[in-house]
Parts: structure tokens; sequence; C-alpha cells
């Protein structure tokens, strides 16, 4: 070997230390990042489609039932005691002439009592009637509320199913495209529990059939002698 292809050969190797002391302090090369996988939910529409969503709104239509007949008694109740004021007044009007003094004053007072018991049925039909409005509003919060409670593990399942990262309600959305919409798929897993647990209680709910006896053939009888 010459002494320039021996040098040649020494800087080769003593560059290779270097070359892999250059890659070792390298930096790896990052990953990119993966895109976040969105989707939506129609509570709206899970809470009017689906069966858990159905028996709380007929817990809340129940309460709005109650206010409304409570509100058409009191209604009736008005109604009769404007009638009766009137019937008074009416008299007072046709008998004016041929009442005494003391009579027509007495016809005066009744219609005054009168007056004042259809102010007060009034007043108090009113704050009953809110009374029972904001008793009916807390309740309808707390039904809303327990099914908010109830739903949220089924949208957490079909979430990690599709591998969700990022989960909008479509009320908040401008635009919005029904292929990222999961409501759907809540619903439908919702119901399968549901039918389910129905399924389960109606079954332990059954009354157990009574265990039928087994039937013991007759015997049969021997033979006559042969004669």
């Amino acid at each position: 070997m010459t002494k320039t292809s021996l040098m040649a050969a020494l800087a080769l190797v003593a560059a290779a230390p270097m070359a892999l002391a250059q890659e070792a302090a390298a930096p790896a090369k990052a990953e990119a990042p993966r895109s976040p996988k969105i989707a939506i939910i129609d509570m709206q529409r899970v809470s009017s489609e689906s069966l858990l969503g159905k028996s709380f709104q007929a817990q809340l239509e129940q309460l709005r039932n109650e206010i409304e007949a409570e509100r058409t008694k009191k209604q009736t109740e008005l109604g009769k005691l404007e009638q009766a004021l009137k019937t008074l007044q009416e008299e007072l009007e046709k008998q004016g002439s041929v009442l005494s003094p003391e009579a027509a004053a007495k016809k005066q007072e009744d219609i005054r009592k009168k007056g004042r018991e259809r102010q007060a049925f009034v007043e108090d039909s009113q704050a009953e009637l809110q009374r029972m409005q904001e008793r009916a509003q807390a309740q309808a919060q707390n039904v809303n509320n327990e099914f908010q409670v109830k739903i949220k593990p089924h949208i957490d399942a079909v979430v990690k199913e599709k591998n969700i990262d990022i989960l909008f309600d479509s009320q908040a959305a401008v635009f919005l495209s029904r292929d990222f919409d999961i409501s759907r798929d809540v619903i439908v897993k919702s119901d399968d529990v549901e039918r389910a647990a129905k399924a389960k209680a109606g079954a332990a709910a059954a009354p157990a059939k009574p265990a039928t006896p087994p039937v013991t053939p007759p015997a049969t009888p021997p033979a006559p002698p042969k004669p």
C-alpha cells in the first residue's frame, strides 16, 4: 500500500466515529401529529327518539297535564263565582225599585262580599298555580339531569367504539354534516339496553310455572289364565 493510500484509509477510519456520533446526536424525527376525529350529537333528537328519552318526556308531559288540569279547575270555579256575582247584580238592578232600603243595602253588601270572595280566589289561585309551576320546573330540571346521567354511558361507549376525540353538540354548530352525526348510534345503543332491562324485569316478575308431575303409565293387567 502506498503512503497516499494509507493516509486516505486512516482518514476514512477517523471520520467513521465522527459520522456515527453525529447520527447519534441528531434528534429522532418526530412523528406527524394525528388529526383529531370529530363528531357531533343532536341531544334533542336523542331525547325525543330514544326509549330512555321518551320515558322522561312522559314524566314531563305528566307534570304539564297536572298544571293544566289545575288551571282548568280554577277557571271553572272562578266562572261560577263570576256568575253568582253577576246574578246578584242583576237582581239588584231588577228589584231595586221595589226593595226596601234595608233589603237593598243587604243585597249590596252581598255583592261586595261576593266581589271580595272572587278577588281573594283569583289571588290565591294565581299564587297556587305559581307554586305548582315552580315545583314543576324544579322537577323538570331533575328529570333532565337524570336523563343526562343515564344517557352519558351510551354516549361514552359510542365515542370509544368510534375513536372520537372531539364531540360537539349540534346546537353549537353553524354547519354540520350528517356523516359525522352519532345521534342514531347512541339511540340504538340506549334502546338495546332499555329493551334488555325491560325483558329481564318482565321475566323476573312473571310467575313461575308449576312443575308438571311425571305421568305414570297405567300398569298392564295380568293376562287371564288359559283354560
